[in-house]
């Protein structure tokens, strides 16, 4: 399902003396390698079957292109895989897919939003997104270096280029930042509507 996009800024900058498992923008991630997984344990005091059927009916509302999407639907199993994009207009990016497993079982479930991938501004293919959160501090470094170079530097001309070069990278930071923060958005929304639509309206106030 497509949603308003929404732009902000965030200033990020990547502490490697943080441990291992931290967040930028609200998105679990691992530091080292990037890779984005997002699981939630509900408790939900309901059969296995009930709560399968409010799952698939929430995403079937929720997403008009169901059938394109759903990958796995095994209500024996209590099992929902399905895998979607979303758009991110930007300079750098085209657009996000992501893949979302819900395990249902008596009492409780689990939804895991994982497989993360990134579109380029000139690629027609997917490739993995856990290289960005490496690359926001990479780029972070570099804006400081450039920097302090304008501030040494006497050469109008020299300074001009420096201040271009830094523009650049601010912009193509600001991108990421941007895809992130619409990555944290979707996949909120995704958590929050699952939970609302197994345990009823009111229950995430009761979180």
């Amino acid at each position: 399902m497509k949603y308003p996009l929404f732009s902000t800024l965030f200033i990020v900058a990547l502490n490697l003396s943080t441990p291992s498992f931290a967040q930028k923008s609200g998105l679990p991630y691992d530091r080292f390698t990037g890779e984005i997984t997002q699981t939630k344990s509900v408790q939900t005091g309901q059969s296995r079957d009930k709560a399968f059927s409010a799952a698939r009916a929430w995403i079937r509302r929720t997403y008009p292109n169901y059938r394109e999407v759903i990958r796995v639907e095994d209500a024996g199993l209590g099992r929902i895989v399905f895998q979607d994009q979303e758009p991110i207009v930007s300079e750098s990016f085209k657009s996000f897919s992501y893949r979302v497993q819900v395990d249902i079982k008596d009492g409780f479930y689990n939804c895991t939003i994982n497989n993360v991938k990134t579109r380029n501004a000139v690629s027609a293919d997917y490739t993995s997104a856990d290289a960005d959160f490496s690359n926001i501090g990479m780029y972070g470094k570099h804006i400081d270096d450039i920097g302090r170079e304008i501030s040494i530097t006497k050469s109008k001309k020299a300074k001009a280029k420096l201040y271009q070069q830094r523009r650049n990278i601010k912009s193509v930071l600001q991108d990421y930042h941007k895809s992130h923060y619409l990555m944290d958005l979707q996949f909120t929304m995704i958590q929050n509507g699952l939970r609302e639509a197994v345990l009823g309206p009111g229950s995430l106030a009761a979180k």
